[in-house]
């Protein structure tokens, strides 16, 4: 009977092992931020339905835009009045646990708004590092997909296969963008365009920045008869335009794998 005991505690305190390495891998980032609770999907679902939180988008406009829960609050972690408007938040909903949250495991945005919040004497506030991708997985009846709701996720959420498929490297770029019917766009920021990408300086790139680009070009379905090789600072914001792309069906179009800094590596903005 005692051989049995111990045989059960070396098999628990197994599974506790690798439940915790299982767990550390899953969300590899925690270990850097011990003093920011998380909470889960499940938990955070829990307190939306009761309506005890208030769920907070750290991310950029254009991402939030393309995707977010119902009701989130966006406050991007860029602002510059980024602890005042969450200490508003805080003290507007006394009661109420502030949620923030990012792209998911590998996004550090929303630890760092809570850490932030926590250096200005703020409490209460949890970071969601599943992301809102596994919310939308999840929960897609209460989240939008460019302004409406998400009724199949499957079809509607781009998988990251697809979205690298239609990433290209430089040499591919270069060549497709001598091609008579391909336009190249350059949807890096003013602040971000600092140089000029080498081996392009006998075509023509026009300097459309996302917000532009979407609703200048995307939205009015304008060059649906080219093909677009658009490229952005470091390959992250190309993933949100193709949201765009889809919904007004465009079908050619290739990004810049990597980004600017892909091929210039890490430039100094001005």
């Amino acid at each position: 009977m005692r051989f049995c005991h111990v045989r059960v505690l070396i098999l628990t305190i197994l599974l506790v092992f690798i439940a915790s390495v299982c767990f550390a891998t899953q969300f590899p980032y925690r270990k850097n931020y011990p003093s920011v609770p998380t909470i889960s999907t499940q938990e955070l679902k829990k307190d939306f339905d009761q309506d005890n939180v208030v769920i907070v988008d750290v991310r950029s406009e254009i991402e939030y835009n393309v995707i977010h829960p119902k009701n989130a609050v966006h406050i991007p972690l860029s602002n510059k009045d980024f602890v005042s408007r969450i200490k508003k938040l805080v003290k507007e909903n006394p009661e109420k646990k502030i949620v923030c949250y990012c792209n998911g495991v590998t996004c550090l945005k929303s630890y760092e708004a809570v850490r932030r919040a926590q250096d200005a004497g703020l409490s209460n506030l949890y970071a969601f590092d599943a992301g809102v991708f596994d919310w939308a997985k999840k929960y897609p009846e209460q989240t939008l997909l460019l302004g409406d709701e998400i009724t199949n996720p499957r079809r509607q959420l781009i998988p990251r296969e697809i979205f690298q498929k239609q990433c290209v490297d430089y040499a591919t770029f270069k060549k497709k963008a001598r091609e008579s019917d391909h336009v190249v766009i350059d949807a890096r920021s003013d602040i971000q365009r600092t140089k000029e990408l080498p081996g392009l300086e006998d075509v023509q790139v026009l300097t459309m920045p996302p917000d532009k680009l979407i609703n200048d070009v995307i939205k009015k379905r304008r060059m649906k008869d080219k093909v677009l090789l658009i490229f952005d600072q470091v390959g992250k914001q190309i993933r949100w335009i193709m949201y765009y792309l889809a919904e007004e069906r465009y079908t050619d179009y290739y990004f810049l794998r990597g980004g600017a800094n892909a091929v210039l590596e890490k430039q100094k903005y001005r």
